[in-house]
């Protein structure tokens, strides 16, 4: 089975948890290597308990944070179990304190780095939940399709069986849900990665290549490039459908570009370009994968753009990101540029959320942003907030408001904020 390790590290195969044996409470003091130790020990406790447990936050040791390590870094500045110097665990179902004097309880542990071992330093076991015992083995931490089984489901998949079908065949061999450890949707992503792996079996970059090609003998307008580095290796990718481009000369005028979108095990942003149609809809132009979100990375997207349709965008609009913006500058010079208000007032939240009279800022930016329509009436209510809150100086509030300065043109400063779009 395959099982989630707590500690970060890749998943492991081991026999189905339902044949490990049960174990001890965790204690304060208990230590384990890391690795699959100190996951096994979490994992059959939980499991005999009737709950899951998981990595609610960890705090990256200072030596290693002053060398540029983080959550979202990438290769060597990636972050690693041994970097870490606490570890909290929390229980899935404990619950959030969500307001002043609430009493919420739940299974939740702090585990320390000490001399190469994991230690727990303190650890409450308490719930504020039901536990459930005998559905451990549909929790997400425990389902599992064993190899036999796995092996008949793509045995009946290359049969044409449809997937309820082939869910109700392994349910009946195994004599009802009392006697299965997956479920249809369990099925369904089994498939779809035996898939993936055939249609990419002589590597991803050959065998995404290797659609493209076969989508442009399908129709000769689909549009596709692939940029790689002096060592052969994927950087970008841009790729454009023939309805897609039909599309954007209908309603391609004003156009979004998006990077916030998830990215695959390689992290490379999906970035879709979208727009809105005539029925108000959001509809796609076209898509890249980006290797970095640099300036260059973003001026190969943007070039490949001007290649596909022909012609810049008459508008655009993106979130508070300095490399698109530099961008867009060289390779669309005089396209208005204007940001995204849904990313605008998400940037608003994360930078001031914390501070005790964040709800009345955030009425007053919203105001501002929604009802200022005039240039001058926009600059007196953003700074008076700035002013009454004390944000003045450094800060994002004041390098939002520099920013629209920098950006925008003189003529034009109060539209960049006032006609921002949600995108």
């Amino acid at each position: 089975m395959v099982t989630i390790d707590l500690n970060g590290e890749p998943a492991v195969e081991e026999e189905t948890i339902v044949n490990i044996p049960t174990s001890n409470p965790p204690t304060v003091g208990m230590s384990f290597n890391f690795g699959h130790e100190f996951s096994e020990f979490c994992h059959r406790y939980a499991y005999k308990e009737g709950f899951e447990m998981f990595v609610k936050s960890n705090v990256i040791k200072k030596e290693y944070k002053d060398k540029g390590v983080s959550k979202i870094g990438v290769g060597d500045l990636e972050a690693r179990p041994r970097m870490m110097e606490l570890i909290r665990l929390k229980c899935k179902k404990g619950g959030v304190k969500s307001s002043v004097g609430s009493n919420v309880t739940g299974c939740k542990m702090f585990v320390s780095q000490k001399d190469g071992e994991l230690v727990i330093v303190s650890c409450d076991l308490n719930h504020n939940h039901p536990l459930s015992p005998d559905c451990s083995r549909m929790m997400v931490n425990y389902r599992c399709i064993d190899g036999p089984t796995f092996d008949r489901v793509m045995i009946n998949e290359r049969g044409g069986v449809s997937i309820s079908r082939n869910f109700g065949t392994q349910l009946i061999e195994k004599g009802g849900f009392d006697n299965i450890t997956f479920n249809k949707k369990d099925i369904r992503n089994a498939i779809a990665v035996e898939r993936r792996k055939t249609m990419f079996e002589k590597g991803d970059v050959a065998g995404l290549e290797e659609y493209f090609k076969s989508q442009r003998e399908l129709n000769g307008n689909f549009y596709s490039s692939i940029q790689r580095d002096g060592e052969g290796i994927l950087k970008n990718a841009f790729w454009a459908d023939a309805r897609s481009r039909g599309t954007c000369k209908y309603f391609g005028d004003v156009i979004s570009f998006d990077t916030t979108f998830s990215s695959n095990r390689y992290r490379m942003p999906f970035a879709p370009f979208f727009g809105v149609n005539h029925h108000g809809k959001s509809t796609i132009f076209a898509a890249a994968l980006i290797s970095h979100e640099d300036t260059e990375s973003f001026v190969w997207v943007f070039e490949e753009w001007l290649k596909c349709m022909g012609k810049p965008p008459k508008g655009i609009l993106t979130d508070q990101d300095r490399a698109i913006c530099s961008a867009i500058g060289k390779v669309f010079p005089g396209v208005p540029h204007r940001l995204c208000l849904w990313h605008m007032l998400q940037n608003a939240s994360r930078n001031l959320g914390k501070l005790v009279d964040w709800k009345s800022i955030d009425t007053l930016i919203r105001t501002a942003v929604h009802d200022m329509l005039d240039p001058d009436e926009f600059d007196e209510a953003w700074c008076l907030v700035m002013d009454r809150y004390n944000q003045r100086g450094k800060g994002w509030m004041q390098d939002a408001y520099d920013n629209r300065r920098q950006w925008a043109p003189a003529y034009n400063r109060g539209t960049f904020w006032a006609g921002m779009s949600s995108t």
